[in-house]
């Protein structure tokens, strides 16, 4: 996080209470140091009731950030898709023609029912790419937290008045990703950068009254290090 990203968080306010004093910074530094990264900190009377979400922070050490996830993990498989049985091939309509021997006739009832077989197989696979695509972009733990976010930085701009918020996209470095690469639309997802990233987070949602809690599931080894 630069410098300057650095000084807006801790010019921050709400309802004229500064959230990010040198008191928090200090408190955010030992909190890192003593758990290694693993444990955000928390101030007297900051409580999150268990019943409400959770935004979980996995480290991508590939990548350099955390990506957070809404009341899941990344490691979420997509759901099986329910989709309604085939009635079957329906050989009935089938009429023996004169002059048709029984094995004709049996042979072009077993090739139209392997047509029948092969285009419903297809619109099947058609149907699971199509629900796989959509849970991806829209229902993952991973892509869910991007609008919940997204609501929180509205929360923000609503309350101008009374918070300080400045550009809602420089608040913790978070950052969202529509799309992997060229090609790679699947991806949606918002990252933090660095555990002072999501203490920052955990302070906002807990001074707007959002009963979500920040978790890392995993930390940065680095901090792990630091400890």
């Amino acid at each position: 996080m630069s410098s300057d990203r650095r000084e807006f968080l801790k010019t921050l306010s709400l309802g004229g209470l500064a959230l990010f004093t040198t008191d928090w910074t200090r408190l955010v530094t030992e909190a890192k140091a003593t758990s290694g990264g693993k444990v955000l900190p928390a101030l007297p009377g900051e409580t999150v009731s268990p019943d409400g979400d959770q935004l979980r922070a996995f480290w991508q050490d590939s990548a350099g950030y955390f990506e957070l996830c809404l009341n899941g993990t990344i490691y979420d498989e997509v759901p099986d898709l329910e989709d309604d049985e085939d009635d079957g091939f329906d050989s009935s309509e089938f009429e023996q023609e004169e002059g048709e021997s029984d094995e004709d006739f049996e042979a072009r009832i077993d090739q139209a029912r392997d047509e029948w077989d092969s285009e419903q197989e297809s619109e099947r696979r058609s149907r699971q790419e199509d629900h796989e695509f959509d849970w991806y972009r829209n229902s993952c733990p991973g892509a869910q937290a991007v609008p919940y976010l997204q609501g929180l930085f509205s929360t923000l701009d609503e309350k101008e008045d009374a918070v300080d918020a400045g550009d809602y996209a420089e608040i913790g470095s978070i950052e969202f990703y529509d799309g992997a690469c060229p090609g790679n639309d699947t991806y949606v997802a918002a990252t933090a950068p660095d555990y002072e990233t999501l203490a920052a987070l955990q302070r906002v949602l807990t001074a707007l009254n959002w009963n979500c809690r920040v978790v890392i599931v995993e930390p940065n080894p680095n901090d792990a290090a630091k400890a």
